[in-house]
């Protein structure tokens, strides 16, 4: 585990310290959608104008996820269906970045488990213990030591934490960032762990020829100690990202990205706590919508069980 982490670091910085091209909107902004984590500030790859003005991006993830895991005096069970949607504003001025986030998010049972397992079985991925439980159900339960840490039997929804991030680009270079997570979701629908969480990160690309683009984000977190995981969660979270652009024309784009962090939960043995590696495929069309771009994709965990099952997603990004 620790291999794994040390070389997606390194790759990020194979990306982040190599290239000489301007940062633009590379990359997708995705993360570990776990329903129990996904209060915890982890920076992410936000779409940045090459030229002073705004970028508006709406993001929309459908996240289905199954793990049932005991190990060491702890025990977990999620088995839910998480709905995210963001709304995030991007502004440059000369080279400075500023990015404002904000997040709606809901859990439930869901409708997607047959979907899922369909989707399963025709890829060959593992299935786990699905076929096991009850399906459009939810559960979501953390124990640890005899102690109930975390648990939801019933849908919720909520305004998530809004997130503040200022960079600045140097010339022809990477783009430095400082991000806060401010309190605005609620312990109580799920939606937040009502604590400041801090985060510091660096993004770049670089374009290879004409068609192809690669980019990076190497970041590090650090969580507020509240909330119903209060006094288990890690004091810093490593956070990479490393992906391709490939141009097929000029109305089309794919994209291939891998997302990784380290552990999350102080001395857990359990995999959805620990060091976490995802793939993200998609397609993105520049020219569907005049000034917009949109994107669509899936995220997949290469090391299964330290991510969600799989995430939907579509991103529409407004230039003005």
């Amino acid at each position: 585990m620790k291999q794994t982490r040390w070389l997606v670091v390194a790759a990020g910085f194979v990306v982040l310290t190599t290239s000489h091209f301007a940062v633009a909107a590379a990359g997708l902004a995705t993360r570990d959608l776990n329903p129990i984590l996904q209060p915890i500030y982890l920076p992410t790859l936000a779409p940045v104008k090459e030229e002073n003005g705004w970028l508006l991006a709406h993001s929309l993830y459908i996240t289905n996820t199954f793990q049932e895991k005991s190990k060491n005096g702890e025990s977990l069970v999620i088995d839910a269906e998480n709905y995210r949607y963001e709304l995030g504003l991007s502004y440059r001025k000369d080279n400075w970045l500023t990015q404002i986030n904000i997040p709606f998010m809901a859990n439930s049972g869901g409708e997607l488990d047959g979907l899922i397992d369909g989707w399963h079985d025709f890829f060959g991925l593992p299935e786990g213990d699905r076929d096991d439980f009850s399906k459009d159900d939810i559960n979501i339960e953390y124990v640890r030591d005899s102690i109930v840490e975390y648990s939801q039997d019933k849908s919720s929804s909520g305004l998530g934490d809004l997130s503040i991030a200022l960079g600045h680009q140097l010339s022809d270079g990477p783009a430095y960032f400082v991000g806060i997570e401010l309190p605005t979701g609620s312990e109580s629908d799920y939606s937040g762990n009502e604590a400041i969480d801090l985060a510091i990160w660096v993004t770049h690309e670089k374009q290879i020829d004409a068609e192809m683009t690669v980019y990076g984000l190497l970041g590090l977190s650090f969580p507020g100690d509240d909330g119903s995981l209060e006094g288990l969660i890690v004091d810093e979270i490593w956070v990479a990202q490393v992906g391709l652009d490939y141009r097929f024309n000029d109305k089309l784009i794919g994209t291939a990205q891998f997302d990784f962090h380290s552990a999350t939960i102080e001395d857990s043995d359990l995999k959805a706590f620990g060091n976490s590696l995802q793939i993200q495929l998609g397609l993105g069309f520049l020219q569907l919508f005049e000034n917009h771009r949109l994107d669509l994709f899936f995220s997949e965990d290469i090391m299964v069980g330290t991510a969600p099952d799989i995430t939907f997603g579509a991103r529409l990004i407004r230039d003005f």
